[in-house]
């Protein structure tokens, strides 16, 4: 059985010692060592991306079929490029190390870098690690079953 943990906020205002003092105390100013370290280790969020659009500004439709998502990691080395392709599903990607360049096959180039967050684009483009380091990306794929995840242009 885990311990029960007195909120952070009930710890704050508890003094260390009982105190002689005949005014009420204010909680901002009471700093019990217990009480920061708690506040400290609380759970926070932040939000990386919030969005309803593609890289490429067209609006984000999700799948018909038997809901499926597939997270993973994707290393790509020094002066690699992915090939030219698109994403018939949503795919949220985001930069955890390195340096990455998205291209259009109509020339838009946009450059990522650590901790930023993105849907990519749904037209045809290529990614490309121009910088010193690999690039590795966190990608979520928002699909469904037996969709694939990237396709390739037809020769």
């Amino acid at each position: 059985m885990l311990p029960v943990v007195a909120p952070a906020a009930a710890l704050a205002t508890t003094p260390a010692q009982p105190s002689q003092e005949t005014t009420a105390r204010q909680p901002a100013a009471d700093h019990h060592p217990v009480a920061e370290q708690a506040a400290s280790q609380a759970p926070r969020s932040v939000v990386l991306l919030d969005t309803p659009l593609h890289s490429d500004g067209k609006p984000i439709v999700y799948p018909k079929g038997t809901p499926q998502i597939l997270v993973r990691t994707t290393e790509i080395p020094v002066g690699a490029r992915t090939g030219v392709h698109s994403h018939p599903i949503p795919l949220v990607t985001y930069i955890l190390n390195g340096v990455l360049t998205i291209q259009s096959t109509t020339g838009e180039t946009v450059t990522y870098k650590p901790g930023d967050a993105f849907v990519e684009r749904t037209d045809w483009h290529e990614g490309i690690n121009q910088g010193l380091e690999p690039v590795r990306l966190l990608a979520i794929y928002v699909g469904e079953a037996g969709a694939p995840l990237s396709i390739k242009p037809s020769n």
